[in-house]
């Protein structure tokens, strides 16, 4: 027995040396919440561990009762910072605990130190039949108090399990494998301070087994990879709890009775909340905002919040999410998406598109009809045609101004209406204009149609093709008729158009602000046709791009659009 009570010592030393490390690095971080509470069960596993030990040696190094006062000691530093750590691992802070609150939590595991000292004076803990050297806890005659100080520590110990688990419930990434960590800790360490009473009726196993320590060591290296791996003391909630601080935008929790969990500093100065509202009933902390009661219950919920705030009105969106444990809904979080910039830039958008459709649709094409008219004039009144080329460079520009005028209208149009969509035929619209150029002009035009190629897209897609032909025609250059190859095809849910031409092509300042949605003063198109082209094709979710032609040498413009869902369910 002797030398298996000396090994036993021995695992007992061995498993105390990695706790004594994964302490010293708390230890290090003892200002993070939850390091207090954390170096105390350390400290404590240490310390309870050493008084085995020295319980468990062959020889007697203590009086059996001082034994018992260092381990109760220690099992009190262990079942107080248990609690202490849980609790300020979950808000995140260091708590304040009142000296009444101490007093209350420490006068049992205190009075157990006290009556274990003087055991030998009333044997409130211990029987006197109690040999003077134990093989080991299996060999103590227990009395009374020494089961009112284990289920007092066993309470203690078993309490915040239940904070851990509710938070579990909502937990993800990193959080969640926190808690997992943390609760597998717990789940083995505290079955293991109670095995040696569990194992003092089985006589098979030998007196001096404890394997406490062992249990010790397995929970400290649980926690210390949750402390190193996942950064317990350091980023999760923490991180989180300070990205909704420094939000800009209003941010609060509210229990499913109405009451306020918390609240960021930037809901406080919205609603101009100076004291703490945490607590406070939303009825009674926004009775200034019955709009925001409508806000709190979700299924009234407006969908715009007008709050007034040092005279300036600010709008917001409010987004509501539920917090749930399990299947049950306990709260919801509601965040204010300050829109207010965007409101008034949206109405300032509106004023200049009413000036902008004025101007396109009266002002300026007045005055192109008067420059048309005086055109005329003239051109009768040249009886010598000595103006003949003058008054057609006029007529050309009046109907290109014309003509920009008329796409710019369609572009606001798309613009206002971007969000609708509908069928089209492409096959007929490009056969349609296939035609009508062969009948009007003397361009050769190759065709590769394939019949009924039904495409979803924005209304003004038929103008995007009649665009795309015009702009092939008009900006042909030499004395040749113009050349077009144009294909129409599927390609996967995708019908496909493409129209290749033997003029001069693009010129790259047309092509780079469509690429970067900007005009600037060194790269501009030209006209606003192929604007009405890109925004239209993007809105109907497709693409649009110019390429060099491969057969013809000029350009290659290619529009691909998504088969209508009908067809797609047709085939």
């Amino acid at each position: 027995m002797t030398q298996g009570a000396q090994s036993m010592a021995f695992l007992m030393f061995l498993s105390t040396i990695p706790i004594i490390g994964v302490t010293g690095y708390v230890l290090q971080n003892r200002d993070r919440p939850g390091a207090r509470g954390l170096l105390l069960c350390l400290v404590g596993m240490v310390g309870w561990s050493l008084m085995l030990l020295l319980l468990t040696w062959p020889s007697a190094v203590l009086p059996v009762h001082m034994n018992i006062t260092g381990r109760f000691t220690f099992q009190t530093l262990v079942a107080v910072g248990w609690p202490l750590f849980v609790v300020e691992y979950l808000r995140r802070e260091q708590i304040h605990v009142s000296q009444r609150l101490l007093v209350g939590v420490l006068i049992i595991p205190l009075s157990s130190i006290v009556l274990a000292a003087t055991n030998p004076l009333h044997y409130l803990i211990i029987d006197p039949a109690t040999p003077a050297n134990p093989a080991g806890i299996s060999e103590f005659v227990l009395r009374p108090w020494y089961y009112v100080h284990i289920a007092y520590a066993s309470t203690l110990a078993m309490l915040p399990i239940g904070l851990l688990i509710s938070d579990f419930r909502g937990a993800h990434g990193i959080h969640r494998r926190q808690l997992l960590l943390l609760m597998a800790g717990w789940a083995i360490g505290f079955p293991g301070a109670l095995q040696t009473h569990l194992f003092r009726n089985i006589e098979l196993i030998p007196l001096y087994i404890d394997f406490t320590p062992t249990t010790f060591l397995i929970t400290a290296s649980l926690w210390g990879l949750a402390l190193n791996r996942y950064e317990l003391l350091n980023l999760v909630p923490v991180s989180r709890r300070t990205a909704v601080e420094i939000l800009g935008d209003p941010v609060m929790t509210v229990r499913q009775s109405g009451v306020v969990v918390d609240m960021n500093q930037a809901a406080k100065d919205v609603f101009n909340i100076d004291k703490d509202p945490v607590g406070v009933s939303t009825e009674n902390l926004f009775a200034e905002y019955p709009q925001l009661q409508a806000v709190i219950d979700e299924d009234t919920a407006p969908t715009e919040l007008t709050v007034t705030q040092h005279g300036e009105k600010r709008e917001f969106i409010p987004q509501t999410e539920a917090v749930r444990q399990g299947n049950q809904q306990v709260g919801t979080v509601i965040v204010f998406r300050d829109i207010t910039q965007l409101r008034k830039r949206e109405t300032d958008l509106e004023l200049l598109n009413g000036i902008f459709a004025r101007v396109f649709r009266h002002n300026f094409r007045n005055k192109l009809n008067i420059i048309n008219g005086y055109a005329a004039l003239v051109e009768s009144n040249d009886t010598a045609d000595e103006h003949t080329s003058e008054i057609k460079e006029i007529k050309q520009a009046s109907q290109q101004l014309l003509a920009h005028s008329e796409k710019a209208t369609d572009l606001r149009k798309l613009i206002r209406n971007n969000q609708q969509q509908q069928e089209h035929n492409i096959s007929e619209i490009v056969q349609t204009h296939v035609e009508r150029l062969s009948d009007n002009t003397p361009a050769t035009i190759e065709t590769t149609i394939e019949q009924k190629i039904t495409v979803s897209g924005h209304p003004l897609i038929e103008t995007v093709i009649k665009e795309l032909f015009e702009n092939a025609i008009e900006h042909h250059t030499g004395d040749s008729p113009p050349h077009l190859i144009v294909t129409v095809q599927t390609e996967g849910n995708n019908g496909i158009v493409s129209i290749e031409d033997d003029g001069p092509g693009i010129d790259g300042d047309e092509v780079t602000p469509l690429t970067t949605r900007t005009e600037t003063a060194l790269s501009h198109g030209s006209g606003v046709g192929l604007w009405l082209v890109e925004y239209a094709i993007r809105n109907s979710n497709g693409s649009f791009s110019i390429t060099d032609a491969t057969t013809l040498g000029g350009s290659c413009v290619t529009i691909q659009l998504p088969i209508a869902k009908a067809v797609e369910t047709e085939h």
